[in-house]
């Protein structure tokens, strides 16, 4: 019975938060998604990939020395 009990008292709560988001989505409004392009981050964004003319980027003859 306590089984049951707990089954119910979770489904209870689930359905609740259900509706509390739905409420929310009222109030605020749903928010606008849009896909982001990928592919724009990995063509030759410095912060990613310094380029060789950075001042930071040392070989490795350059870090022994």
């Amino acid at each position: 019975m306590v089984d049951v009990i707990y089954i119910l008292v979770l489904v209870a709560f689930f359905a609740l938060m259900v509706a509390f988001v739905r409420v929310c989505e009222r109030v605020v409004g749903k928010e606008d998604v849009t896909e982001a392009d990928l592919t724009d981050d990995v063509e030759g964004d410095s912060a990613i990939a310094p380029s060789s003319s950075d001042s930071t980027h040392n070989t490795p003859e350059e870090v022994g020395s």
